[in-house]
């Protein structure tokens, strides 16, 4: 009986090895009992998943928390907003079959992102890796809300950059009670293990790990011993954002959307069937000196960090190289089609 339990053992280990069994990121991490276990997703025995998940099908283990009211609300994956392009919707489709000759989609070239076409679909782990939560891959970097852990109700607020490249959980602790301007805090990268320098609270005060985070205290006192947890993790992407000329850069909405990816010259020249828009290619490309030397803001706004007008979601951003890609104009998830709407959907 001990031989078969080792062999099971030693079966399973290699299924995880090939699978989802590796370690995740923030916040789908469980290092020192932080939110997420392992078998809030996973279920080694009688899983009604095909790999050892907790619901049957992607989409419906991602929604077990991802949706409206769930402990992953901040980023609902409802069915009820898929988008059907000209009608409704703000989410690029999920549970919906890989190959769309209409939207110029089909099965991604991609080995990682291809194997994971389930059942001709593309789901959630097609595109996202949920446990790989880097820089990596490209995106922007997300600061979760800080949840206060204990002690007086305070507030605090993430603010400022990030430049580590990996997915991490903050802890901060008030050391010294005091005001907002007053208290002495501290903070930890490793759920309070190891601290870093004791600071005094303010506005947009460094976190103290030289990663470009700031910290501010809202008003009122604060007592030793408040603490707030908050993560920072980036998209989860499985493979590089697009960058690059079409043929040789990097692809990811041109993966799947391979026969949408026309350079200029693709576009100019008539050939009796649909063009797009170009991509790959920096404004002006041609020559022609139509194009603006940078893009205005969704809105007719001059373009910077949210624009003139303090809104992020109307900005068109080219890629590192200064290209036009379809992230410039599209956004996959929480995509308006207002330019003079704020915030999230």
């Amino acid at each position: 009986m001990k031989n078969l339990v080792r062999s099971v053992v030693i079966g399973l280990i290699g299924v995880l090895a090939a699978g989802a069994g590796r370690a995740a990121d923030p916040p789908h991490q469980t290092e020192q009992g932080l939110t997420v276990e392992c078998d809030t997703c996973h279920q080694v025995h009688s899983a009604p998943g095909t790999t050892l998940t907790a619901s049957a099908g992607n989409v419906n283990l991602c929604q077990s928390c991802h949706y409206a009211g769930g402990s992953a609300s901040a980023f609902p994956v409802n069915n009820s907003n898929k988008a059907v392009p000209g009608s409704q919707g703000f989410q690029h489709g999920f549970d919906v079959g890989a190959v769309n000759t209409a939207r110029g989609a089909a099965t991604p070239t991609n080995a990682d992102m291809a194997v994971r076409v389930m059942n001709g679909n593309i789901v959630c782990s097609t595109c996202h890796d949920q446990h790989d939560g880097s820089s990596a891959n490209g995106g922007t970097f997300h600061a979760s809300s800080p949840v206060q852990l204990g002690g007086s109700a305070k507030t605090i607020t993430v603010g400022g950059t990030y430049a580590d490249t990996g997915a991490a959980w903050y802890l901060v602790n008030i050391t010294q009670a005091g005001t907002q301007t007053s208290a002495r805090f501290q903070v930890s990268k490793d759920n309070g293990i190891s601290w870093f320098a004791e600071q005094t609270a303010g506005a947009g005060v460094a976190a103290g790990d030289g990663m470009g985070l700031t910290l501010t205290f809202g008003s009122g006192a604060f007592a030793v011993g408040d603490r707030w947890r908050f993560y920072l993790s980036w998209p989860f992407l499985r493979a590089p954002m697009d960058s690059g000329a079409n043929a040789s850069g990097a692809k990811y909405c041109r993966d799947c959307h391979a026969a949408m990816a026309m350079a200029y010259n693709d576009v100019e020249t008539y050939t009796g069937t649909v063009k797009s828009h170009p991509t790959g290619v920096a404004l002006n490309a041609n020559g022609m000196g139509y194009d603006r030397n940078t893009p205005l803001d969704g809105n007719g706004a001059a373009q910077g960090t949210g624009g003139t007008d303090g809104n992020p979601y109307n900005d068109l951003s080219l890629d590192p190289g200064g290209l036009v890609q379809c992230s410039t104009c599209h956004a996959v998830h929480y995509g308006y089609s207002n330019t003079s709407l704020t915030g999230l959907p």
